[in-house]
Parts: structure tokens; sequence; C-alpha cells
């Protein structure tokens, strides 16, 4: 099983006494931002519902034929619906483009057949005469089609099934689906929370655990990621570039080809964090919190020559490419190609446009 998180045990313990009193909903949307476990403890929730004996705080015990066949990934009566592999994409699909075809990639939506096979599976009679559990992850990645398909079971679930719907942008997902499950908000943990479950794991790494979680806007999680050398090293080595670039001393061309290397988007949620801090330092010269303090030399030049609505406007377009780069089958180079070529050039105003 999946480590137990301190900051999921209130919401454990409220699922656990309306499942005693049996009022578990049949379906339950997780959200929240992305890096405080919402799939952790969609899992264990699953585990323990397809337990044959829980412990008194409703965990699975690991031990019986549910939980191993569970952890062995062959439970009949569980089934994950992810975005799959596009067996028709080729290496021209994939973002550093190329010749070739028939290279596999990650798919950014769950599709409508999948969602149907998922709908015959939970119409099926349980294996084991307990629960039938779906996860959906990331739930707001179904396709509107998808998500049409999936209303039906959502209003009329057959027997007793349980969907667990994980999503860190649960507004992306339809209303009519949203209402029709019940919301378990993750909200991101107290410091005196977080930093001592961070410390413990990262303690005399080369970043300070409070700077990571500072980088990561709180999110233990994502911050435990950031501890990784790798990551670090490519957010400082963007940052410089980024530098570069509005000096006019780097092609922004040239540079956008280094932003897809790695997760596009993480790299995108720190420049838009970079632009936040901007506007910060452009309202506040000594703002109490940033969330790139390691960054704060070079975040204090870029601040210095803008306008606010500029830099309010460069944010904006950091927040358009980020959607356009990760919600869409786009050609994330060009769009990448065109916000840095602007962000070091800009029109009259020096606001860098990002294309629609």
């Amino acid at each position: 099983m999946d480590e137990s998180l301190p900051w999921h045990e209130p919401l454990w313990r409220q699922l656990q006494q309306r499942r005693a009193a049996g009022r578990l909903p049949h379906a339950l949307l997780l959200a929240g931002p992305a890096g405080l476990g919402k799939l952790i403890f969609a899992r264990r929730l699953a585990e323990a519902l397809l337990c044959e004996s829980p412990s008194v705080e409703g965990d699975a015990c690991g031990q019986c034929r549910g939980c191993r066949l569970f952890r062995a990934g062959s439970h009949p009566d569980y089934s994950v619906v992810q975005p799959e592999e596009d067996q028709n994409s080729s290496e021209d699909d994939s973002p550093a483009g190329g010749a070739g075809g028939g290279k596999k990639k990650k798919s950014k939506v769950i599709k409508i057949d999948q969602i149907r096979e998922l709908c015959a599976f939970l119409g099926h009679t349980t294996q084991y005469g307990g629960y039938k559990i779906a996860l959906l992850e990331p739930a707001d990645q179904l396709n509107v089609n998808a998500a049409n398909s999936l209303l039906k079971t959502l209003e009329e679930p057959p027997g007793a099934c349980v969907l667990l719907l994980v999503a860190a942008r649960p507004a992306r997902l339809p209303a009519t689906v949203r209402s029709r499950c019940q919301l378990i908000r993750f909200d991101r943990p107290p410091i005196t929370l977080a930093l001592p479950w961070l410390a413990a794991r990262v303690g005399g790494g080369l970043v300070e655990p409070a700077t990571l979680l500072d980088v990561a806007g709180g999110s233990p999680l994502a911050a435990l990621r950031y501890a990784d050398g790798d990551r670090w090293r490519r957010r400082r080595e963007l940052a410089e570039g980024y530098d570069q670039i509005l000096m006019g001393r780097l092609d922004p061309i040239q540079a956008a080809e280094q932003w897809t290397q790695g997760e596009l988007a993480e790299n995108l949620c720190w420049l838009i964090g970079w632009h936040t801090d901007l506007i910060r330092l452009k309202m506040n010269p000594a703002p109490h919190c940033l969330s790139h303090p390691d960054l704060r030399p070079l975040l204090r030049r870029w601040a210095a020559q803008p306008t606010p609505r500029v830099l309010f406007e460069r944010l904006d377009a950091a927040v358009r490419l980020h959607t356009l780069c990760t919600a869409a089958q786009a050609n994330a180079p060009l769009l990448l190609e065109a916000f840095l070529s602007e962000a070091a050039g800009g029109d009259e105003s020096g606001v860098p446009r990002t294309p629609v």
C-alpha cells in the first residue's frame, strides 16, 4: 500500500464515518492541487473497500485474498481508467517532432471507448460479492463524449459500485459530471504539518526543505519531487536561459527546444510562478513571500523595467501557454517559440502574445 499521508487523515476519518453509517457515496470526486497525494488516497480507499478484514481505522489488512489481488493488480472487481497509449501516433506527433511512424505516446485524454468498457465492467456481477471499484485518473482529461457516456452510470449506478474520480483541475469536468459526485476537497496542508514531513525525507539535501515547499506552492509531494537533483538543475537552467532571452543573448527558437525537455507541464508551471512573483515584486519591493525565493536576484532584474500592466499580461500569456500545451493536441514547440520570441522582443508594449 502507498504511504499514508498525515494531511489525509481528517478526510479519511470522515469517509470512514460515512461508510460505517452506510452513507458512502457511489461517486467521489477527489479534487485539489497537484502534489497532495489524491491518487494515493484513492488507491488506499479502493483497497480498503475491497478488503475482507479492514482494520478499526478502515484501512486494508494487506493479508486477505482481496488485498493480495489488489496489490498484484489483478483484482477482478477493480478497474483503473487513465489516458492510454495512442496506437496510431507517430514521431511527428511528439513534442520534438521528427520523421517515421509507429511510435506510441501517452494520450492526453480519456476516450469514449474506455468509458464504454468501464460501464460494461460495472454492470457485471461482482466476483467476490463486495464492491466494484472504478478509479478514473486524471478525470479532468475525460473528453466530451467520454464524459457524456459516463453520465448514465453516475445517475443510475449499477449495484454496489464506487467510482473514484481524481482531478487536479475539476473545473474542466462538465458541470453535469461534477454535480453527480460527492466532492472530497484536498487543500494544501499547513506548513507546520508539511515541513516536518518533507524535512524527514530530504534532510541534508542541497536545497532547504522550506525552499522546496515554497517552489511547490505548499504541496509536499511536489516539493519531494523537486528534491530530485535533475529536476532542480533543470529548473535553474530554464531560469537562466529565460534571463538570457530577455537580455537578447539567446535565440528564442533555440531555447524553445530546451523547454520541451523533461515534463513540459511542470516547466510551464514554473514559468507561471516566476511571472506571479514578478507582480509581487512590482507591487511590493520587499514581499514577505515569493514562490521562488532562491531566484530573487533574477526576478528583481526581470521586474525592473516592465509596467504592472505588462507584467499582468505576460502572466496571462504564460497561463494561456500552459493551457494550450497541456489541454489539447497542440504544437508545443511552435507555441513556445512564439511566447519566448515575443518575451524577448514583444510588441510596442513589450507584451508577449501566445497564439490562440
